[in-house]
């Protein structure tokens, strides 16, 4: 290896390192703040560790929260009130044995996020070396990994997008040692699995690219994986079933308002890319008649706002084809439909503008068939679950992996057909 290549990684990873360690000491320092969503994922960790139940503990999110930073937690006995499922529960689950193990301190959260994003910087270098990229290539792909302003973003937070990000990328990685004959099946279904559970807005994905690739044996291969991916969410959907005591299979609890976030009539003209989690699910409460029904229950919740979405449907058809019209725009614009200040955020969409012309360019003109069906596959389940609930910056922030990887994939082609690099017959 040169000098200059040396150099090349010396300098990429002490920047790399001072970009992680800033971000560890950002999200270190703002621990304490934090609400709604990421306060969330603590409570229910907390509950996890604490009684060994995945539900609501005797005091809501900010209050535990306040206990974290008075370091009362460890010391405290807390009363289960009720089992839940309004969250996937990987995240949940890991912060628990977390919390049970090392001990009760979000210091000690931040940092294990820390370790998550080290470790989907390293996987994604595997993929990279796996598909046999040339050197530059490689530095600059793990590089724009590690620096990636969307993962520095979410990084600082409770929730669980970047752990999200971790496990899509552990899929990619296995998925192609399978494709490459080099894994044995079973690892990419579960890892397939498992990504669903940690983030259903990935619910389509690994279910979509495993219909579309999977080699000559597609049709086995594809039914193998769809079957244990299956099998690795229905342990969810059984747990549900038993502990809330209901008939009908449910992933979270929480599809009911996302449904109803996705559906009403503010749709086509509020409807952002940046904003469509803060939107008011009520407003399809307000031509439904509910007044008779008895509302308990996350359950009820659920089925409340999912049946009053569908009479939304079903009585303003007219309005079913502007509001899917509005929701794929958002869901492909790289652009912040609501402005959003600061330096991390204009990086995130240089990043996007960059990832959406890698996947037109790969679908259009790469001959690269295992390239082709993941951007297919991404293209497809975004639109899908775009159409379902909503699409945003948020929760596009996972496929970080995948886009980047569809961005080396496009370089290295453009190179090659200008003849700048040596060609690879796995990332050709």
């Amino acid at each position: 290896m040169s000098k200059f290549k040396k150099l090349s990684i010396f300098f990429c990873v002490l920047f790399s390192v001072f970009i992680i360690g800033y971000n560890f000491y950002v999200g270190n320092q703002l621990k304490f703040e934090s609400y709604n969503d990421a306060a969330d994922f603590v409570h229910l960790g907390t509950s996890i560790a604490k009684t060994g139940k995945f539900g609501h503990l005797d005091l809501n999110g900010q209050d535990l929260i306040q206990q974290y930073k008075e370091h009362n937690v460890a010391s405290t006995d807390y009363e289960f009130l009720s089992y839940a499922t309004w969250r996937p529960p990987v995240w949940p689950i890991i912060i628990g044995i977390m919390f049970k193990t090392l001990g009760y301190s979000l210091g000690l959260l931040v940092l294990l996020k820390c370790v998550f994003y080290l470790s989907t910087i390293f996987v994604f270098y595997k993929i990279l070396n796996l598909l046999e990229f040339p050197f530059w290539i490689k530095l600059v792909g793990t590089f724009l990994m590690a620096v990636h302003p969307a993962a520095q973003l979410y990084t600082r937070t409770f929730l669980s997008e970047p752990v999200t990000l971790f496990f899509f990328v552990l899929f990619l990685y296995f998925f192609i040692r399978y494709y490459l004959g080099r894994s044995l099946l079973w690892p990419q279904a579960i890892c397939g699995g498992i990504l669903v559970l940690t983030h259903p807005y990935y619910i389509f994905f690994p279910f979509i690219l495993w219909v579309f690739t999977l080699k000559q044996n597609a049709y086995r291969s594809s039914i193998y994986s769809i079957f244990i991916g299956m099998a690795v969410i229905s342990v969810w959907l059984v747990r549900n079933a038993i502990v809330l005591d209901i008939k009908q299979p449910i992933l979270t609890t929480s599809s009911g308002a996302a449904f109803a976030k996705g559906w009403n009539k503010d749709v086509p003209q509020k409807h952002t890319n940046t904003r469509g989690d803060l939107a008011d699910e009520t407003l399809v409460l307000q031509d439904f008649n509910f007044a008779e029904r008895e509302i308990k229950t996350e359950v009820d919740q659920m089925n409340l706002y999912k049946d009053a979405t569908m009479h939304f449907i079903k009585t303003n058809q007219q309005m079913i084809v502007p509001i899917i019209l509005v929701k794929l725009r958002s869901a492909f614009n790289p652009f912040p439909e609501t402005p959003r200040p600061g330096i991390l955020e204009i990086g995130r969409i240089l990043f996007q503008i960059l990832s959406l012309l890698a996947i037109i360019y790969i679908i259009a003109f790469s001959r690269n068939a295992l390239m082709r069906s993941f951007a297919f596959s991404i293209v497809c389940s975004t639109a899908l679950i775009a159409i379902a609930i909503y699409s945003g910056f948020r929760f596009r922030m996972p496929q970080i992996g995948l886009e980047l990887l569809l961005i080396c994939a496009a370089a290295y082609e453009m190179a090659k057909k200008h003849q700048l690099i040596p060609v690879s017959k796995n990332a050709a």
